[in-house]
């Protein structure tokens, strides 16, 4: 009775703070969104169901988790994502509210990733201000493309749902049937026998014997549509990726650096010694495949073979001359300066390409290729190895005059004004959710045992992101943290997926990216990095999953240029309290009041208290 009384307190309590709300801040969803999470406990193989509250308010992009007891940072990882996988998927901007998340569970439970799903679903169904069906619980990890990953202990989860009036179990595509380890005790006196055995369960008809219906859904879209009843219609645009403005300003480029290419083999055939004509040789394949493309009308792919051609002709025509060197040091120091000055050439088409307010695209491509260049020089000037010295150099050099091509290319048509305080914001949100997003996909891919190559990857681009944030190339900052997040996203998306998942994966990261290219253009932009992380896709890529980081990052690029283009010559509003520089940088100024936002939080989080201990 006496606990009766108190819950009834609370809800009061809460009933009195909730109606002040609106008058300390707007907020977009009209109530709080609650579902059952399906878990395990952390200690052994039994089902347990954890209470999920979300609601959304007007912000800037900030994401709050409270969890009782605490849990793994991955569920933080889940949290993040869900928000933008829901956001994606409602065509709202992330950057425009913020997310609350308030998990409560009686015990501890094995954390975060089998609930990203359910997560997704509970902040869509805020966001839209729409009611879930409480007789539906799900369990699936969330992809960045929407779609749901795998995830283990489904029986367990089955069946504390069952046993709690769960009428429909959503799980991922492919495990209506599982196979899992079993102990098996056998007893035959006076010995006991335990041993490990691999049982397989229909899951479906498991569900059936319960009175609960188990469905496999392998689309957010479809797992919302079970909650709600309400359907998120897909748009998907198809037409022709290539324009003739595009094939336009890219085919004079690959055509001279065709030419160059041939010539720079020419001019290295006539001064290297016997030693090299076998390196020397095998370039003329590569030559010629780079001609196939340009005739073929595949421009960027013609020219990234050039590009990476001159850098093997570059390196065995400086390796020569140093052998044949008296003064092999001076021979060193000649080539640097010669990769010094043509770093500084770089720099000065780019600061040429800012001014003449070329397309955001190229200039960002051309500051992330600048910033390898100087990194590779930087190598190059603490490397013992002669061999390696050299290596470094040309490498450094053929980025700075690919710098110098995407500064050119930029100007071609040119490109909308975007004020450098809007940019500068842009790439550190973008950073921060990039860094989240491959914090999380360390996480899962240590656990799954995943290729950690991706991980270092995508590290290598934020690190590139960040040395950009410090050096105001803004743009190169932005495109390189999304590249870290297609790749981090990428391997999110494949832990644990098959061939077979991964050849449907591709398809559908191409359908998505040639939508996205469409849509921009649509918008009034032309994604020329876009276009050409596509083409790369179609021509260059050798394994599959190279073809669904190229046509990710054509999608996440293609939006951006979507976004841009309507921005262009806004400025951005100051936040009280907001940072918005890369970790381990000092911003200028910090806030010293406290927005009335703030208040509100304060009040929201007293609320969440009290209805978290209703249930306790």
């Amino acid at each position: 009775m006496d606990k009766l009384l108190m819950e009834k307190k609370h809800l009061i309590l809460i009933l009195l703070i909730l109606p002040i709300l609106p008058s300390c801040a707007p907020y977009t969803s009209a109530a709080p969104v609650s579902v059952l999470l399906p878990a395990v406990y952390s200690s052994e193989e039994i089902g347990v169901l954890t209470n999920l509250t979300v609601w959304v308010t007007d912000g800037t992009g900030h994401v709050f988790v409270d969890t009782e007891p605490f849990a793994q940072v991955d569920m933080q990882g889940s949290a993040r994502l869900s928000s933008i996988v829901a956001c994606d998927i409602t065509g709202m901007d992330p950057e425009a509210h913020d997310f609350f998340y308030v998990i409560y569970s009686d015990s501890p439970v094995i954390g975060g990733p089998s609930a990203g799903a359910a997560m997704t679903v509970a902040m869509v169904a805020a966001l839209e201000n729409w009611t879930v069906d409480p007789g539906v619980v799900m369990t699936g990890m969330i992809n960045p493309d929407g779609s749901i990953g795998a995830v283990g202990g489904i029986t367990a989860k089955l069946n504390v749902s069952a046993r709690h009036g769960a009428h429909t179990f959503l799980i991922p595509p492919g495990q209506g049937n599982i196979t899992e380890i079993v102990q098996v005790i056998e007893q035959e006196d006076p010995f006991v026998t335990i041993s490990d055995e691999l049982v397989t369960t229909n899951v479906i008809e498991l569900g059936s014997a319960q009175g609960v219906e188990v469905r496999e859904i392998d689309d957010i879209r479809d797992a919302v549509y079970a909650y709600t009843g309400n359907d998120i219609p897909q748009v998907i645009l198809t037409g022709e990726v290539q324009t003739r403005g595009y094939l336009d300003a890219m085919r004079p480029l690959a055509l001279a650096l065709l030419d160059g290419t041939r010539a720079q083999y020419n001019e290295t055939d006539a001064i290297v010694d016997q030693g090299h004509k076998d390196a020397l040789d095998s370039q003329i394949q590569v030559i010629e495949n780079a001609q196939n493309d340009y005739d073929m009308g595949n421009y960027y792919a013609s020219m990234s073979r050039s590009f990476s051609t001159m850098i093997k002709l570059r390196r065995i025509e400086w390796h020569s001359g140093y052998l044949d060197s008296p003064d092999k040091d001076r021979c060193l120091s000649n080539l640097t300066v010669r990769v010094e000055d043509e770093i500084a050439d770089a720099e000065l088409a780019v600061s040429e390409a800012k001014l003449e307010n070329g397309v955001l695209e190229g200039v960002g491509a051309a500051e992330s290729r600048l910033t390898i260049a100087k990194e590779r020089l930087e190598w190059a000037n603490h490397t013992e190895s002669a061999d390696d010295t050299i290596y470094l150099l040309a490498f450094a050099m053929e980025r700075a005059r690919s710098a110098k091509w995407w500064a050119t290319l930029s100007c071609v048509g040119g490109g909308a004004e975007i004020p450098e305080d809007l940019l500068k914001d842009r790439a550190g949100r973008y950073y921060s959710q990039s860094a989240s997003i491959l914090a999380y996909a360390e996480i899962l891919t240590s656990d799954a045992r995943g290729d950690r190559s991706w991980i270092l990857d995508a590290t290598d681009d934020l690190s590139r992101a960040r040395r950009e944030l410090r050096t105001g190339y803004y743009a190169g900052a932005i495109y390189d943290s999304l590249h870290a997040m297609v790749i981090a996203g990428t391997a999110i998306e494949l832990t644990g997926v098959g061939s077979t998942d991964t050849d449907e994966k591709v398809n559908k990261s191409e359908r998505d990216a040639m939508s996205a290219i469409l849509a921009a253009r649509e918008g009034g932009a032309e994604p020329i990095l876009a276009t050409s992380a596509y083409e790369h896709a179609e021509v260059l890529a050798t394994s599959d999953t190279d073809r669904i980081v190229d046509y990710g990052y054509a999608k996440m690029v293609a939006r951006t240029a979507r976004f841009f283009a309507g921005h262009a010559n806004q400025t951005v509003e100051s936040r009280t309290g907001s940072i918005r520089e890369a970790p381990g940088e000092e911003t200028a100024e910090t806030a010293e009041t406290v927005s009335p936002g703030g208040y509100w939080v304060l009040t929201m989080v007293a609320a969440v208290y009290l209805f978290r201990r209703r249930y306790a």
